[in-house]
């Protein structure tokens, strides 16, 4: 867990933040030619509901702070909801990074 705290989480561009229906939404491109029939039946977009922690959480994303940095965020924002604050954080972001959603970078690699 120690080695994320100095990482920084990176946004993937093609993915959009929106609000449908008083819900907010991660909208992922289905641009992949094997998502020929998802795209059929369920439009361009493949949908990921986030709640208002995980939307916080997608907006600090912005490539600038650090995991460290989004944790003290959250903590002043949520306080103890969002306990065990690091292994929940860092356990959202591996999610995201795995569906390459987000990407981290070094701080040595943004500077």
């Amino acid at each position: 867990m120690e080695n994320y705290l100095n990482l920084i989480p990176v946004r993937n561009e093609k993915i959009e933040l929106k609000k449908i229906d008083g819900k907010y939404y991660l909208l992922v491109p289905m641009d992949s030619k094997l998502d020929f029939l998802a795209r059929k039946l369920h439009g361009e977009y493949r949908r990921i509901e986030l709640d208002e922690v995980g939307v916080y959480i997608w907006e600090l994303c912005d490539g600038r702070r650090t995991v460290r940095e989004i944790g003290k965020a959250l903590k002043a924002r949520f306080g103890n909801e969002v306990e065990p604050l690091y292994e929940r954080l860092i356990t959202f972001l591996i999610e995201l990074g795995k569906r390459y959603l987000i990407e981290f970078k070094k701080t040595d690699e943004i500077f």
